[in-house]
């Protein structure tokens, strides 16, 4: 059963990475996304980006099975990175005027990374002007350099061990 497992888990990584360089954009930058920080206040996605690091936007809602699954490990990822490599903002797409349900949400699941709000349509618009595809549902994950330009893109679940090799490759941990 573990043999099994670990080949699972290896085909996993694999196919994750596979999907990281074909999901590869050409580097479109942040255009301003309307949003509004938990606390209630106006912001933008190109507000939100880190301009000193690298920036993994993780698109979530309160209902995706499959983001619940994610939170512990995007968490972890985040603490262990916000300090020289990266930081992780999530965006919940349920919407502006969810700010109560989300913040409770996010308390209870123990994010360590910070959150902002976003209506869907919008976003959805948004995500297609920015990698050419169409937004197909949570989990999704963005990956911006500090240019706020998207590097890489990808939908459903992520593995951190693979999106650490990419960020490696892609000389973002050299400077």
């Amino acid at each position: 059963m573990s043999r099994t497992k670990n080949k699972m888990k290896r085909r996993y990584l694999s196919a994750t990475l596979m999907c990281l360089c074909l999901f590869f954009s050409m580097s479109s930058t942040a255009q301003d996304l309307n949003l509004k920080t938990l606390e209630g206040n106006a912001t933008s996605l190109s507000n939100q980006l880190s301009k000193t690091m690298w920036t993994l936007v993780m698109v979530w809602t309160t209902y995706c099975g499959e983001c619940a699954k994610q939170y512990d490990e995007i968490s972890a990822f985040h603490q262990s990175n916000k300090k020289f490599r990266l930081r992780v903002l999530g965006v919940s797409l349920d919407g502006l005027n969810q700010r109560t349900k989300v913040r409770q949400y996010a308390r209870i699941k123990n994010h360590t990374f910070p959150s902002v709000l976003a209506e869907s349509e919008n976003f959805s618009n948004k995500y297609k002007e920015l990698t050419g595809a169409p937004f197909t549902g949570t989990p999704t994950y963005m990956l911006f350099d500090r240019g706020q330009s998207i590097q890489a893109y990808m939908d459903g679940p992520i593995s951190i061990d693979a999106l650490e090799r990419f960020i490696d490759q892609s000389g973002q941990s050299k400077g």
